[in-house]
């Protein structure tokens, strides 16, 4: 084994000096690991930069912090943008907007056979748009959501041979609702009409059927007048009171 490149040759000699060798080492650089170069001078010139205008910027615009940088005294709100229609009756929505917008959710109960559009499917299921059991007064529509009815029946001149579930598990309000909503999107109201079914209604209704058994058929639900409507008051569509009631005045005040 040749060991040429392990020994001292300047050593063995006898002309190896330890000053020399030390200042040799003095004048190599320090290698540093990667990742731990020395940051030049222009970048730090530029973080201080940085630092000194981002500073600046936080400190006149944080106010110390305090939640006064959030409002001014110059600020105004813009003016609450119009709902639409004629007169604008305050910030609140119509009762009737609530009550249909309500009535809608539980019709989506109905539109597996019905359809989103009300016009059913033919030959399977009856439409509701341009239905006499809709189009008609309110009590037969209450009737059949009570009880149910069950065929075969005649629906715009078609005949039909189905059983129509009660949906007297529904409360007097949701049922009240969707009739609503189904009356004034589908059915061809009389001038003057509404279309307006009231919890009272249906709260009338049920007492009215309590004692019925079974599903309603056709020749029974025509012994109920086409024009009859539910015992109840009609509600103004704004505030959904009856109409003619007025507010108690508040304790204590005079009567205009």
């Amino acid at each position: 084994m040749n060991n040429d490149e392990t020994r001292n040759l300047d050593s063995e000699a006898g002309t190896a000096s330890v000053v020399d060798m030390h200042d040799a080492v003095k004048r190599e650089k320090t290698l540093l690991m990667a990742g731990n170069a020395a940051a030049g001078i222009s970048v730090l010139v530029v973080s201080a930069v940085i630092l000194f205008v981002a500073g600046g910027q936080l400190f006149s615009n944080a106010n110390g912090f305090s939640s006064s940088i959030y409002k001014s005294d110059f600020y105004s709100p813009e003016a609450r943008p119009p709902l639409g229609g004629e007169e604008e009756v305050g910030a609140d929505v119509a009762w009737i907007e609530d009550w249909m917008s309500d009535g809608k959710k539980v019709y989506n109960n109905c539109v597996a056979c019905h359809q989103p559009s009300g016009t059913g499917a033919p030959g399977q299921f009856p439409p509701l748009k341009g239905s006499e059991w809709v189009d008609g007064g309110t009590e037969r529509l209450g009737a059949i959501m009570l009880k149910g009815i069950t065929g075969p029946f005649t629906v715009a001149g078609q005949s039909y041979n189905q059983q129509m579930p009660a949906w007297n598990a529904l409360n007097d309000e949701k049922i009240a609702q969707v009739l609503t909503y189904i009356r004034r999107e589908f059915g061809s109201l009389a001038e003057g009409e509404d279309g307006i079914v009231t919890t009272e209604m249906m709260k009338a209704a049920r007492e009215q059927y309590a004692d019925k058994a079974g599903f309603w058929d056709e020749a029974s639900l025509k012994a109920i007048s086409a024009d009859a409507n539910l015992p109840g008051a009609k509600v103004d569509l704004i505030t959904g009171k009856p109409l003619g009631e007025e507010e108690a005045a508040p304790e204590g005040a005079e009567a205009p």
